[in-house]
């Protein structure tokens, strides 16, 4: 019999809360920031349109959406009641979705997962209570996370790497140098470097790049930035080298990936 791989330990540090939601308001209108680690929502009804990592989003019963680090959401409820399932966790060692996988469409299980973590949640403390809770959750990110294919998450810098990316999520609006990185870390430029492979089997600037373009398509796509204010969002003070990058990155110029964009309904 050929021997499996070994199975690697769960990357969920801890569960910070599960609840499910509802607003009954009708046109209701927010703006908030998610928690910090991993947030995930699941609509179980109603519908919302928002605005969240630069793209519009239309939430619909078995949407699935999926939040990492404060980041921006504004919208409003269209149709009432909107009821929502959620889920914030920290797990240092797991990469978000890129943007444009942020969202995606369940199936009547993501529910019943969801609806088994928030009774096991919500039982007396317990060694089993705990268990039942990792145990759902990871039922739940096995159901619907996306990694990038090109993530390797046994590495040994993988939990560094995710720190590092963490941080440059928040400051997005920059373009750090390796040895900004290096100074704010208090490691070696090797090391990073050897964190960022490990992780996601690239270069750390080059996958950094690869997070500040991923962003600039959903701002040139779904926002009404102009270019020079969407490359200064993503870190580029001159917009020409802004339009280059993106090019190489998406096979088209922003101003035309812009026109070409079907409209939102």
């Amino acid at each position: 019999m050929k021997d499996r791989p070994a199975v690697g330990p769960s990357p969920v540090e801890s569960i910070r809360l599960v609840e499910r939601f509802e607003r009954r308001e009708p046109r209701y209108a927010f703006t908030a920031t998610s928690l910090p680690g991993h947030l995930i929502h699941l609509v179980v009804a109603g519908e919302v349109e928002q605005v969240s990592g630069g793209r519009r989003q239309l939430l619909q019963p078995g949407t699935v959406v999926w939040y990492h680090e404060d980041e921006w959401v504004e919208g409003r409820v269209r149709r009432a009641p909107w009821v929502y399932y959620s889920v914030n966790f920290a797990a240092p060692s797991l990469a978000p979705p890129d943007f444009e996988h942020r969202l995606v469409t369940a199936g009547p299980r993501l529910g019943r997962i969801f609806a088994a973590l928030l009774d096991a949640w919500r039982a007396p403390p317990s060694w089993a209570r705990d268990w039942r809770c990792q145990s759902h959750l990871l039922d739940l990110l096995a159901a619907v996370a996306r990694p990038p294919a090109e993530r390797r998450p046994g590495g040994p810098g993988g939990k560094l790497w995710w720190d590092i990316e963490a941080w440059a999520r928040q400051h997005i609006d920059r373009a750090p140098s390796l040895g900004e990185l290096c100074a704010v870390f208090g490691r070696s430029p090797n090391t990073v470097a050897r964190a960022c492979r490990d992780a996601v089997g690239l270069a750390p600037m080059k996958r950094l790049k690869q997070i500040r373009l991923s962003l600039a398509r959903g701002l040139v796509r779904h926002s009404e930035f102009n270019m020079t204010e969407i490359a200064r969002r993503v870190g580029y003070a001159r917009v020409h080298e802004f339009s280059r990058d993106f090019r190489r990155t998406h096979g088209l110029p922003p101003t035309a990936d812009r026109a070409a964009t079907p409209p939102t309904r």
